[in-house]
């Protein structure tokens, strides 16, 4: 057997600690090296959610705010240069107006007789009390109501960020408690609050060429009862969607329509009674400076 002599042992020792050496520094060396790029017009948190897919297992991307932090090998960096690139630019300034039409229509119509028929001392009331002399009379009645709420609401906002806009008020309700019982008379308590009755909106525009993609949430609300106050109560209509559509012209965002009715018959007496209920929305995006 061949032996080696010391000083080529040596030798060969020192080279393959070099180059061990080598290869350590050379791993610390990427290990240690951190990119920072600079956002002109983007979010960090925006952007995080579209890069951190591209990186390869072992690389790492984080950042906030207008900075990002890149640990990856050359051919990556240069890929997230890019993309950044075309992400990172100014969001176009949007105005978003959209429109809400309510319609309710209620009817009703009555008939009802009345009349004392009787023979000698014996008188009967039908639908009144009797009366001395025989006879009967019929009464009609109808009447109609309608109402229409319509609003136009107009925000701007920037492409990708999601808004809000509504008008309203603030309605006062009363409730009523009834506690106790038993042994102890019960106590009847009444407590006021108020209730917002609003009409408005959310949107979240993106933008591609003269195309935009709205996700949105459009809502009506009106009071109705008998008396507009406190003990009224709040009709809403409202519909949540994404529609896409032309820059500048009117999108449908949808529709609702109900319809009741009803009757009711007795002795000599008729009624019935009708109502309905239209709710439409669209919306229209424009690019503006």
């Amino acid at each position: 057997m061949r032996r080696c002599q010391p000083d080529s042992l040596a030798v060969a020792l020192r080279r393959g600690a070099a180059l061990l050496l080598l290869v350590v520094v050379t791993s610390f060396a990427r290990a240690d090296s951190l990119e920072t790029i600079q956002l002109n017009h983007r979010m960090a948190e925006d952007l995080l959610p579209i890069l951190q897919p591209l990186v390869p297992a072992g690389s790492v991307i984080t950042g906030t705010g207008d900075v990002l932090l890149v640990r990856t090998d050359e051919a990556t960096l240069r890929q997230l240069r890019e993309v950044i690139a075309s992400l990172d630019r100014a969001p176009r300034q949007l105005l978003i107006t959209v429109g809400q039409v309510t319609n309710s229509r209620d009817g009703g119509t009555s008939v009802r007789g009345s009349g004392t028929i009787g023979s000698g001392d014996v008188q009967v009331g039908v639908n009144q009390l009797p009366r001395p002399d025989a006879g009967g009379q019929v009464v009609v009645r109808s009447g109609a109501t309608s109402g229409d709420l319509s609003n136009v609401a107009s925000v701007r906002a920037l492409e990708g960020y999601e808004t809000y806009i509504a008008i309203g008020q603030s309605h006062p309700y009363t409730s009523t408690t009834v506690t106790g019982g038993g042994f102890y008379p019960p106590v009847v308590s009444q407590t006021t609050a108020f209730r917002d009755v609003l009409s408005g909106f959310y949107a979240t525009p993106r933008v591609n060429g003269d195309r935009v993609t709205l996700e949105i949430s459009p809502q009506q609300q009106r009071l109705i009862g008998r008396n507009r106050g406190a003990q009224a109560s709040v009709a809403t209509g409202s519909a949540t969607t994404t529609v896409s559509g032309q820059l500048g012209e009117w999108i449908e965002i949808g529709g609702v329509a109900e319809t009741s009715g009803g009757s009711n018959t007795g002795l000599v007496t008729w009624g019935a009674r009708s109502g309905s209920t239209q709710y439409a929305a669209r919306v229209k995006v424009e690019e503006v400076p």
